[in-house]
């Protein structure tokens, strides 16, 4: 599952996503995405920061409270690579924290199934 605000970002990692066969659920903002959560029970879950109504981190607060969604792995997706975001994200429960400018569509796959298969990831940084 994709939660982005970004509809150009959720369209470029659902095209990725799906050529490497996985089915994607999608939502725009945090309410609509733990509402998608909440019925669908997604595999994983790439979770922007910043988002309108409800930001990425309370929703990863809300995924983590609930017995029924705290074992999902999310993986945390922002332009925004501020240390104070990446540790919170990381103590919530955040099985990552991709930059997107960091983050090559291609290789998202191979980080997803990576999280799948229970392996540990590191923390993607920007290219400069």
């Amino acid at each position: 599952m994709i939660v982005d605000d970004e509809a150009m970002v959720r369209d470029l990692y659902r095209v990725a996503l799906e050529h490497a066969g996985y089915r994607i659920a999608e939502a725009g903002d945090g309410e609509a995405g733990l509402q998608v959560v909440e019925t669908g029970n997604p595999a994983v879950i790439l979770l922007d920061v910043r988002m309108p109504k409800m930001n990425g981190i309370e929703m990863l607060r809300k995924i983590k409270e609930a017995e029924a969604t705290r074992d999902i792995p999310v993986l945390m997706l922002s332009n925004f690579d501020e240390p104070s975001l990446v540790r919170e994200s990381l103590e919530l429960g955040a099985r990552g924290y991709l930059v997107k400018v960091g983050t090559d569509p291609r290789e998202l796959a191979d980080i997803v199934g990576k999280v799948l298969a229970g392996s540990e990831i590191e923390s993607v940084r920007p290219r400069h």
